[in-house]
């Protein structure tokens, strides 16, 4: 054939470098090449650090507007005077348990808790806490014990120590003592003052979702504090503490929540757990009573810090999280009462958990109120509850002295907040609560003392609640003072950097734009020239600095404010004035054709791509609500070749199959094999040791054997392997995207439990579909089989950028959110499946298993990166300008999601429109990441390079 294809074109063919000697001009020119590509050039990286550094500050910004500790501290604490109810509580925490599983009935029509159903019919009070988004342990308990609704922000700073300094029902007990998890007891046990809070946990490994009875660790608790009772007997010192007021006693039972993860919910596990707590809570109910001789003062509370999904995950805000029980009974506590229509709630669980005709009194998740009442504790200071009246048995007296102090640790609160506002806020510029200024405080303080004095006790206690709603929403007011100022910098400096990285496209990329002479610089107005601009922007720039200096405002705020000012001032000195000064001489030139339609469409006398992009991306953008909308673009993306003016068939793109086909029976000994070849013989061994790999381990899980050690070492010796494989094949393109496609399924195998698997080899197809289409419709005709990354790159021509390269950078976008909303996403990490980790780890590790999650859905980000580079190399688009336009698009979704931020409304909706954000804000990040590990993975050879020669 004389070297050549049937087509007519030169097709070289490879020869090994160790085979054929390489003339040293030629080998140094290759060297130097692999080297530039993977470094890229200094303007790139410049831009790549700038564009990281501008958007992890826009990242951080959300968190410093939204997600500032709301706690303020030096209010003087305030105490109800009556006399406490009961001189000791105890407190059940059962971790991960639902409602309607507590209290719904079986299939015989039985409790799974006959002993507190027993309590809720005969002695006390029942009903339903709502908690709050994120549904996990540690802001469950904060909530249950301290008081208030932790920042989100803090579940990411640590599970085991105190992110914000926070008072709690501990802290400020005479002793407690408390038994269960390593994950819960230490963060209120460091923060406690003094060495009054005693705690007693079992090791981290006993965490083991693999373990044939998790529910050993509430048999733990309860064993502990019976022997802990039990010493007491013969400990004078131990004894007398017990007898003392103020005493708190601590249950954390994490089994049913470990079961929840490992089984489900509605597993016969699970379930038989419920029953297991409650015969644990009778026998330690017993045993309290027994050792105070019965002295009716002791309080009992059983609640739970979240509930779960029937596929066993919590964290988000589906109502089988948020629903958890609540149970009451003992010194101070009300006794059942019959239901009367006004306690009717909208909801039908009453009714299905056969409750009806039993009062129920649903309340917030914050009990800390409730708690510190019924055992005469101090009101601390950062507290944001209410005291539930409904669940107390006090005298309408009682109860107006005891919501009258709430109100006033409330208002405390506000003044300190509304002080510390204003000492950071210019004086002319202060604008205070309208609703609570301090004249309407002192008349209503007044008001309600006089309604107490006068025996008007309801009337005190819907004045006082008044004032506690006026003082949670002026604390709410001051807490978010500065949102509308920050958001618009915020805003300010992405338009910045969007028209700064547009106007770069169209002046270095677009072909259109000649840059303006120095001659011609000094021709323009004096208005419009550099050192005019400079001079202005820095006067700017000075201005906001006195401002935030003299308002002492912190380091972030000036990040925010000055950041706009540079980038306009960029725009108004590189971009924006050549190109509006050469605006009539672009015009004549845009007869660029758009590859969307059949027509001719200029790039910008006619908006048509740029509206059509537009519309793709708010269809992307509606899609994180409605995912099936991103189905649709899939549909689209498939019809639009079929109704494309371009002949793009005429090079099968459909006999893309047989291809591949023939490339596997190649890899596999039907043809000849290379060196190359015989490694990907060995990738697809470990493929295939993977699969056996998790079969094993889902066997020996199942026959409760938990996960063998040569199992967790296989798995991470395939995890290794996979990392660098992609490091020792070839350049050739289709080799070494085979390579890839062959290096990241392996550990996307071991972290997947059900179809998963299918949808990474389905996005694989499709992923080599669009690159044989991007081929075909490239004007000059590549051979995907010719092509190599370092030398394809080191030959490239630079050519401008067209419509067709808008439509790529769009595609690239939605291949990745397509990858990232397939089978799972941050929320995956967040209310995740342990069995999804099972091959690496079965012992509760949240960065391990956090980890793990996040490497599973980083994979499919990989390889369509690794595809988007190739489909850059094939079709000589110039690296900058394609970084830039997807940059662009990009952040148009995420101003977006920042318009869409709201703190209003439900948690669920504050937490939804929030996590958009920040799942775009990430996305931009990491494909700035993504941008340079691709190049890494494509043109980095640890083995001797492949060069083209010709026959």
């Amino acid at each position: 054939m004389n070297g050549k294809k049937k087509d007519g074109r030169q097709r070289p063919h490879f020869v090994a470098e160790n085979n054929v000697e390489m003339p040293k001009d030629t080998k140094k020119n290759l060297d130097q090449s692999s080297k530039q590509i993977f470094l890229m050039n200094t303007d790139t990286i410049c831009l790549v650090l700038a564009g990281l550094f501008t958007h992890l500050v826009f990242f951080y910004s959300i968190f410093d507007i939204y997600f500032t500790s709301p706690l303020v501290h030096g209010m003087t604490p305030h105490v109800s005077p009556l006399k406490p109810a009961a001189n000791r509580l105890v407190l059940f925490s059962a971790d991960g348990l639902r409602a309607d599983k507590f209290f719904g009935l079986d299939e015989n029509g039985q409790s799974r808790a006959p002993f507190l159903r027993d309590i809720i019919h005969t002695h006390g009070a029942w009903g339903v806490s709502h908690t709050r988004v994120p549904t996990e342990s540690r802001p469950g308990h904060v909530a249950l014990i301290a008081g208030f609704y932790e920042d989100v922000s803090a579940v990411a700073k640590g599970w085991k120590e105190n992110p914000v300094e926070f008072d709690s029902v501990f802290n400020q007990s005479r002793n407690t003592w408390s038994w269960g998890s390593p994950d819960i007891l230490p963060m209120f046990a460091k923060g406690a003052s003094g060495d009054h809070v005693f705690t007693e946990m079992y090791t981290s490994d006993e965490e083991d979702f693999a373990a044939s009875h998790a529910s050993d660790l509430d048999t733990w608790v309860f064993d502990k504090v019976k022997a802990f009772f039990e010493g007491a007997k013969s400990d004078r010192d131990l004894y007398e503490k017990l007898q003392k007021d103020k005493i708190v006693f601590f249950l954390h039972l994490l089994g049913i929540d470990t079961n929840g993860h490992s089984h489900k919910p509605h597993s016969e596990v699970y379930l038989k757990n419920i029953e297991l707590v409650d015969t644990g809570i009778k026998e330690m109910v017993k045993l309290f009573d027994d050792f105070y001789d019965r002295d009716g003062k002791t309080t009992y509370i059983m609640s739970s810090d979240h509930g779960m999904t029937n596929w066993g995950s919590h964290g988000a805000g589906n109502p089988h999280e948020t629903l958890t029980p609540v149970v009451a009974w003992g010194a101070g506590i009300r006794g059942p009462q019959e239901s009367s229509n006004q306690d009717i709630y909208p909801d039908s669980y009453s009714q299905e958990w056969k409750l009806q005709d039993i009062k129920r009194t649903d309340l917030n998740q914050i009990l800390d109120r409730k708690l510190k009442f019924l055992v005469k504790i101090s009101v601390f200071e950062t507290t944001r509850g209410t005291l539930p009246l409904s669940f107390l048995n006090s005298s309408d007296f009682e109860k107006a002295e005891s919501i009258f102090a709430n109100a006033q640790q409330i208002l405390e609160q506000y003044q300190v907040k509304m002080d510390q506002k204003k000492s950071t806020t210019l004086s002319v510029a202060f604008r205070p609560f309208s609703k609570l200024l301090p004249s309407i405080q002192k008349d209503r303080i007044r008001n309600i003392r006089n309604l107490i004095s006068s025996g008007q006790y309801q009337l005190a206690i819907t004045e006082s609640q008044t004032l506690i709603e006026l003082g949670l929403e002026g604390l709410n007011y001051y807490h978010g003072y500065d949102r509308f100022f920050l958001g618009l910098s915020i805003v300010s400096g992405f338009v910045g950097w969007m028209i700064y990285t547009l106007t770069l496209v169209v002046r270095d990329h677009s072909g259109l734009v000649n840059v303006m002479t120095k001659l011609e610089k000094l021709s323009q107005p004096i208005w419009l020239q550099e050192k005019p601009i400079k001079l202005v922007f820095a006067i700017v720039g000075l201005a906001v600095i006195v401002l935030l200096t003299v308002q002492s405002l912190p380091l972030t705020n000036y990040m925010y404010c000055l950041i706009p000012v540079v980038l306009w001032m960029f725009v108004a000195l590189r971009n924006w004035l050549e190109i509006l000064g050469q605006t009539n001489q672009i015009r004549p030139k845009l007869t660029t054709p758009c590859p969307m339609l059949t027509t001719p469409c200029p790039m910008l006398t006619n908006p048509c791509p740029m509206l059509m992009t537009r519309s793709f991306e708010k269809t992307v953008v509606m899609g994180f609500f409605k995912r099936e909308l991103l189905s649709v673009g899939l549909i689209m993306i498939a019809v639009w070749p079929l109704i494309t003016a371009k002949n793009i068939w005429k090079d099968k793109v459909t006999a893309a199959a047989p291809v591949v086909g023939s490339y596997i029976f190649d890899i596999l000994g039907c043809k000849s094999v290379d060196r190359h070849r015989q490694f990907n013989i060995i990738q697809v061994i470990v493929i295939g040791l993977a699969t056996n790999n998790v079969w094993t381990v889902s066997s020996s899980i199942a026959r409760s054997q938990g996960l063998p050690f040569i199992n967790r070492l296989t798995s991470y010796v395939i995890l290794v392997f996979s990392m660098i494989s992609p490091f020792l094949g070839g350049t050739s393109v289709t080799h070494r995207l085979f390579t890839i496609t062959l290096a990241l399924f392996p550990p996307y195998l071991l972290l997947s439990i059900s179809y998963e698997d299918l949808f990474f080899v389905t996005l694989t197809a499709v992923l080599y579909f669009w690159m044989k289409l991007e081929i075909n419709l490239n004007d000059k005709k590549v051979s995907l089989e010719d092509c190599d990354f370092v030398a394809s790159s080191k030959n490239q021509q630079h050519r401008s950028i067209n419509t067709e390269d808008i439509r790529r950078a769009f595609y690239y976008i939605f291949f990745i959110l397509v990858a990232f909303f397939g089978t799972g996403n941050i929320a995956s990490i967040n209310s995740f499946e342990p069995a999804s980790v099972y091959c690496f780890v079965t012992k509760f590790d949240p960065f391990m298993m956090g980890s793990l999650m996040m490497l599973k859905n980083v994979l499919p980000f990989v390889l369509v990166s690794c595809v988007f580079h190739a489909i850059h190399v094939l079709t000589a688009i110039p690296t900058k300008a394609l970084f830039l336009i997807v940059l662009i698009m990009s952040d148009f979704m995420a101003l977006n999601f920042f318009f869409l931020v709201r703190d209003y409304g439900s948690w669920l909706e504050i937490g939804t429109s929030i996590s958009h954000y920040v799942i775009v804000m990430c996305m931009i990040i990491f494909l700035m990441v993504l941008f340079v590990l691709s190049h890494a993975l494509t043109t980095v050879s640890v083995l001797p390079r492949i060069k083209h020669s010709k026959e």
